[in-house]
């Protein structure tokens, strides 16, 4: 039978209030100090794939910004070449590459499923603040033999520094972290019959981006205390999800199922320390919104558009197309719009996909106060069932320290 006994005076509870009002104002002054370094905000649009055909010495990029030289050098190697050519020469999105980058920060995002086999029981109640640290394949490339392979996707897909002197955002991200780090703020409640519910609001540094979920399990052999039951390990059975706030480039959710067992040791009736094992099967969901893969043209600018749209003629008169009029013209085209930067704006592919994981782990409860900690990993390669990720294994190191009543 697990006892605890409580001592000291006043004191030891004042000290413990005190943390329980340090933690959440520690997570907030660093997430407020790290929310300016936004190296490791995504940036998908730098997911380009090149067209075949393009005119020597343009990419999509400055075929959108110069369709007017873009459609000269077509003509110097193509008498007959006309600017409906153009069109075709739109940039690619390189979906392998979206994949890759949203697929290993799902990971890194997902539930921890961070406890034991044991709840806190009825009535019971922690909160907590968590630190956890992933490791991402940062200076990986997408495999070859593909559309997209060959790409560093952290690179290509984050932010980057600013340079100090010019204030001018890097056009490439050359040391993305090699850890991803989420802190977050956690509140447990125990409920009757074995159930236990989890709230989560965490933060991912160096980046604006941050997390909301919550967690529910049930504790299969929850109030066995005495008796021949009472030799039995804690087991119990779960889930959670998390969904990614902070960005608008993509919507990415992570589900997570698990289950614990565990079994608590009770230390000079005083403490006790709990270690445990489990598995989670991970899946994540991941959505483009729509991305501009020519970011420093203005279609509109470019097309000229002064707020109208273009019209058709039909047998009920003019319709509109819903597409702008546009007054420029692209030089040497006859007479041509400029519109072609329009078709640079996509979406990616859907991102889904499963993962297997191993969670080992233990805590400590002294009194009210309580700390943990856990390595959760991928049990096989990501890529096995997943074709096209990157076949690097991922971990999670997590630390977690609070209050339990």
């Amino acid at each position: 039978m697990t006892t605890l006994v409580r001592r000291g005076g006043p004191g030891r509870w004042a000290g413990a209030l005190t943390s329980l009002v340090i933690l959440p104002v520690a997570f907030l002054s660093l997430a407020e100090g790290t929310a300016r370094a936004d190296s490791m905000d995504p940036t998908p649009e730098r997911f380009v794939l090149q067209p075949n055909g393009l005119p020597k010495g343009f990419s999509c990029q400055q075929v959108a910004a110069n369709p007017g030289g873009a459609l000269a050098a077509l003509k110097a190697a193509n008498v007959g070449a006309n600017a409906s050519q153009l069109t075709a020469l739109r940039c690619q999105p390189n979906n392998l590459a979206f994949q890759n980058m949203v697929s290993e920060l799902g990971f890194a995002i997902a539930p921890t499923a961070f406890h034991a086999g044991r709840t806190t029981g009825f009535g019971g109640f922690a909160f907590t603040v968590e630190a956890s640290y992933t490791k991402i394949n940062a200076d990986a490339t997408t495999p070859t033999g593909s559309p997209g392979g060959g790409v560093q996707y952290w690179h290509a897909g984050t932010q980057g520094a600013i340079d100090p002197t010019t204030g001018v955002q890097s056009q490439t991200n050359n040391a993305p972290d090699s850890i991803i780090q989420v802190y977050s703020l956690k509140a447990r409640k125990g409920l009757p019959l074995g159930f236990e519910i989890t709230g989560d609001v965490s933060y991912i540094a160096n980046s604006v981006m941050w997390t909301a979920g919550a967690d529910i399990r049930w504790s299969l052999l929850e109030g066995f205390r005495t008796g021949w039951p009472s030799y039995l390990p804690d087991v119990s059975a779960g889930g959670g999800v998390r969904t990614l706030a902070g960005t608008s480039k993509f919507d990415l959710t992570s589900v997570g199922i698990d289950a614990q067992i565990s079994k608590p040791i009770t230390l000079a009736d005083t403490s006790v320390i709990t270690p445990y094992i489990g598995y989670q099967r991970l899946y994540i969901f991941g959505d483009s919104s729509t991305v501009d893969l020519t970011p420093n043209t203005n279609p509109l600018k470019a097309c000229g558009n002064n707020g109208s749209v273009g019209t058709t003629q039909n047998t009920q008169g003019q319709a509109q197309t819903g597409q702008p009029s546009c007054l420029n013209t692209i030089p040497g085209s006859n007479g041509a719009p400029n519109n072609i930067d329009f078709n640079n704006d996509t979406t990616f592919t859907q991102v889904r996909t499963d993962r297997h994981r191993g969670i080992v782990g233990i805590n400590y409860r002294y009194e009210i106060l309580y700390l943990a900690g856990q390595f959760l990993f991928d049990l096989t390669p990501p890529n096995d069932e997943n074709p096209g990720l990157n076949p690097t294994r991922q971990w999670t190191l997590s630390l977690e320290a609070g209050v339990f009543f």
